[in-house]
This record gives C-alpha cells, sequence and structure tokens, in this order.
C-alpha cells in the first residue's frame, strides 16, 4: 500500500468523499439525537456534532473535485446500484433470513413513536437500542412518506454507503480494464471457504447453498455483508478507509475524533474495531509533538461528550445479552449452536489459513512499505477467534471486518500496481487465493438472484417474532439507567401504533 499520487489526499486539502463519508455517517446520529432525546439535550448534542465535524472538515480547504474521469464514476455507479440491488433490505430480489427481523425493526421505527419502546410481561419498559443507525434514514422516509415505496428508500440509503466505500477505495481513477478487475476483486473479496469445507466434511458444497460456516467460526465475505447485515458492515467498511486515506496526517486524530463517535448509533461494534489501527496510525504524531498543549484537546473531549450519551444508551440493560451469549454457548455443548461450538487446535488453523492467512503470505513479499499495518490487520485476524460475544459470536463477525478491508487494500495495491512487470510465485498464489474465495460472494449474489422473492411485512413488531420478547442484543429493560432522564418520555409501546 505504497502511498502515490492515485491513493492518497493531500495533507493541505480534504477532498469531496471524505465530506461525504462523514455526512452519510452523521446523517442517522441528527435523527437520533433530535428523535429520542429531550429538546435541552438535543440541541447540546447537535452543537457537539457540528463543531466535531467543524474540527474535522473546516479547519482545511476543501476540493470539492472527485478526482475521477466521467467514465471511472460512471462505472462507479453502475458498480454500486448494481452490488446493492442484491441487498436483502430492497426485497428487489431475495432477502435472506434475518431479514424477517430487520423489517420488523425498521416497521418499529417507522410506525411506533420515539424512543420505541415494547410492552413486557412483568410490566417493565424495554427500548429498542442496538444497530439502528442504519435503519434510521429510510424510517424518517417511511414517517413522512409511508411504507408503499420503503424498499426504495432502503435501496438508496445502500446506495449511497456503497458508492462512498467503491469511491474511497484506491482504484485507479480512469476507465478501464484495471478499474474493472478491482471493482471485481472487491465485491468476490472473501476467504476460501470453498476449500475449508472440501477439507473440513470431505464433501463438496451443495451450489448456491452458503459457504461462510463451514466450521464453529467465520470471517464474512464483503458481499456476504452487504446482503445479510449493511447495518453493521457500511460504517465499518467506511471507517476503514477513511483512516487509512488520512493515515499519514496530523489531521487525522481530530478526523477520528469525529469518526469514532459517529459510527456508535450504526453499530457499537464499529468504534471497536476500528480503534487499533486508529492508535496505530497516530501514535507518531500523537506523541511526538513538542508538548502536550499542542494536541488537539477540544476535539477529544468533543467525542467523549457526544459519546457518552449514545454509549449509555446503547448498555442500557447489557447483563441480558452476557447471560443469553453464555447460555448460547451452553447450549452449544449440545451441539445446537455452531457458532459457539468449542474450537480445536486443528480447526482453527484450518480456519485461519483458508480465510486469510495463505493470502496474506503470499502478499507479504509485496508489502514494502505500511508494514505496521499489514502486521497489525494479520494479528487482530488471528486473535478474534480467541474471543467470543454474542448469541452468533457477533464479535468476530464485525471485528474482523477492519482488518480484512486493509486486507483487501493491500491485495488491490500488489494486482493493480501500474509498474508491476514480473510474474513471480507469489503473485500467481495471490490471484490464486482470490479466485478460490470468489466462490463464496458468487454463491451469495446467485442465491439472491435466483431463489423466490419475498415482499417484506412493516406490520409485524419485533416483539411479535419473539413471543412477546426482545432478543437481548436489540433491545432490553430500561429501569434506572443513567441515560433516562435525558430521553423522551416513552408513553406508547410499539405494539399500541396504529399500522395498516
Amino acid at each position: 500500500m505504497t502511498p502515490s499520487a492515485s491513493t492518497t489526499v493531500s495533507r493541505q486539502r480534504i477532498d469531496a468523499l471524505t465530506v461525504l463519508a462523514l455526512v452519510y455517517l452523521a446523517v442517522p446520529n441528527l435523527i437520533f439525537v433530535i428523535g429520542w432525546f429531550l429538546l435541552p439535550a438535543a440541541l447540546i448534542l447537535c452543537g457537539v456534532l457540528a463543531y466535531l465535524l467543524h474540527s474535522a472538515l473546516g479547519t482545511r480547504p476543501l476540493a470539492w473535485n472527485l478526482d475521477r474521469s466521467p467514465g471511472a464514476a460512471a462505472l462507479l455507479l453502475v458498480a454500486g446500484f448494481g452490488w446493492a440491488a442484491f441487498g436483502g433490505g430492497s426485497h428487489f430480489m431475495y432477502a435472506n433470513h434475518d431479514w424477517v427481523i430487520r423489517d420488523a425493526v425498521l416497521g418499529d421505527l417507522v410506525y411506533s413513536d420515539w424512543p420505541v419502546a415494547y410492552k413486557t410481561p412483568d410490566g417493565t419498559t424495554t427500548v429498542l437500542r442496538s444497530a439502528i443507525g442504519y435503519f434510521l434514514p429510510p424510517a424518517l422516509f417511511g414517517k413522512l412518506f409511508g411504507t408503499a415505496h420503503l424498499d426504495i428508500a432502503v435501496y438508496l440509503w445502500t446506495v449511497g454507503g456503497v458508492l462512498i466505500f467503491l469511491g474511497l477505495l484506491p482504484l485507479p481513477r480512469r476507465v478501464g480494464w484495471p478499474l474493472l478487475l478491482g471493482i471485481v476483486v472487491t465485491i468476490f473479496f472473501s476467504g476460501m471457504d470453498y476449500l475449508g469445507l472440501v477439507i473440513a466434511t470431505q464433501t463438496t458444497p451443495i451450489f448456491p447453498l452458503r459457504l461462510e460456516w463451514w466450521g464453529p467460526l467465520s470471517y464474512p465475505s464483503l458481499t456476504g455483508q452487504l446482503l445479510w447485515a449493511p447495518n453493521h458492515c457500511l460504517p465499518i467498511w467506511i471507517g476503514t478507509l477513511l483512516i487509512l486515506r488520512h493515515r499519514n496526517e496530523d489531521e487525522l486524530i481530530p478526523l477520528a475524533c469525529a469518526l469514532l463517535p459517529l459510527t456508535l448509533i450504526w453499530t457499537p461494534f464499529a468504534a471497536i474495531g476500528l480503534a487499533p489501527f486508529v492508535l496505530l496510525c497516530a501514535w507518531k504524531p500523537f506523541f511526538c509533538r513538542a508538548s502536550w498543549n499542542s494536541v488537539p484537546w477540544k476535539p477529544i473531549i468533543g467525542a467523549a461528550i457526544f459519546s457518552l450519551p449514545i454509549i449509555l444508551f446503547l448498555l442500557i440493560d447489557t447483563n441480558s445479552m452476557t447471560m443469553v451469549s453464555s447460555s448460547a454457548q451452553v447450549q452449544a455443548a449440545a451441539g445446537s449452536n455452531s457458532a459457539n461450538q468449542a474450537v480445536s487446535l486443528h480447526s482453527y488453523l484450518l480456519f485461519v489459513s483458508c480465510e486469510f492467512l495463505l493470502l496474506a503470505l503470499a502478499l507479504a513479499p509485496h508489502v514494502q512499505r505500511e508494514r505496521h499495518l499489514f502486521a497489525l490487520a494479520l494479528i487482530i485476524l488471528l486473535a478474534l477467534p480467541l474471543f467470543r460475544f454474542g448469541p452468533s459470536n457477533d464479535s468476530l463477525l464485525r471485528l474482523s471486518t477492519p482488518p480484512l478491508i486493509v486486507l483487501l487494500v493491500f491485495s488491490l495495491h500488489v494486482i493493480l500496481r501500474p509498474e508491476r512487470t514480473e510474474r513471480s510465485l507469489s503473485l500467481w498464489l495471490v490471484w490464486l487465493f482470490l479466485a478460490i474465495g470468489a466462490h463464496t460472494a458468487f454463491n451469495e449474489l446467485w442465491r439472491s438472484a435466483s431463489f423466490q422473492r419475498w415482499k417484506a411485512d412493516y406490520r409485524q413488531t419485533l416483539s411479535s417474532h419473539h413471543g412477546g420478547g426482545i432478543p437481548p442484543h436489540y433491545g432490553g429493560k430500561l429501569g434506572p439507567s443513567p441515560i433516562a432522564r435525558g430521553l423522551k418520555p416513552m408513553t406508547h409501546s410499539a405494539e399500541d401504533a396504529k399500522r395498516p
């Protein structure tokens, strides 16, 4: 990932893509702050949000030129609109079964008063709290215009995130085979799940069934993430590339102070996964300054002020989530949940080898600079299988995304480097491993296009899908939470809301 004119941004100017990326991440935060908090708290948080964006963007002149040829921009638009069309939220094609729950969440956000609350059998209030940022702009559209075209709103919102992600990637700026090749590699980027499944089961997988859960561990492909969980992946994709894009700039710290708080309402895993890369990239400019007085303390303090109420909101009744995670591990001992089954040394070595390690070893001879980023990505991917959190080992699924994006960026640099003329064995191995990994994304896309499409039902509440209860990773009992005083009163539950 050698810095070059086509992959880095000037230290004196900040371009439109960075502005669009932060605005895209900020919009759900603005909706959340105004919709969930009492007016005094909302005004304060809006003011802090404006300050964080100004500190990240307003201290440098803006370059509004997107720095792409018209042909390249058109190709990215086609790729973004096409890739997003396969996603479950739009229901243009087959949607994976997880979208039954996500459609219910979106319906509750549309039809219910904010904050969204649910009735519980013991009379306490359960509040919807987690991973709702992605749904808030479409939900606002639904409140204003109804649900007749809500699927289109979800689709366009997803397209916006995908286009920003593609634009931030170090892809060629002019139309041609290298740009097309880079887009294809990105869409089909995945670990070698096909190879892992064949070795683990001694059988050939049935096409086009899902390949990613071939063992008790899974690092999802980019296409798999987009089709199954855009609410989690989009902020992580964009955040990772923003950090890489501005990694060598003194302004990285103010940028990170705006970026990390903005991702919290999208998914709490984003800030956790991005933090190691922020710390690594900010280490030199932060600790090598002439004095502590030159450290940008105001953005840091502003980030803490904005993050605190959102963190307290996300922490509502997290004890129940821990209990469910422990219960899932107990059930896994009986073989009912592969995501939480014990991992043997053999399974671990097979998993890391097929998912990323063989590709990384093939890339390593071509990594001349930024080796610290490459090494950090590998360390994280090696360590994540040792930890578990969530009913489906959510920490593994989400926290693996930043280092996988880093590997994608290195892969793009290696295969698209214009001065490359040699054809070494390691380069051929990179192509081979990428080709084997492409099976995973191909299966996901084929299944989405060929399986029977079904329409979203926004009339069903989240609680109706769980026998009157709320999954603990989606909501929790408000109780005596310190954030309760700052939230708007919850006078009606989602079950009481009128639905067509």
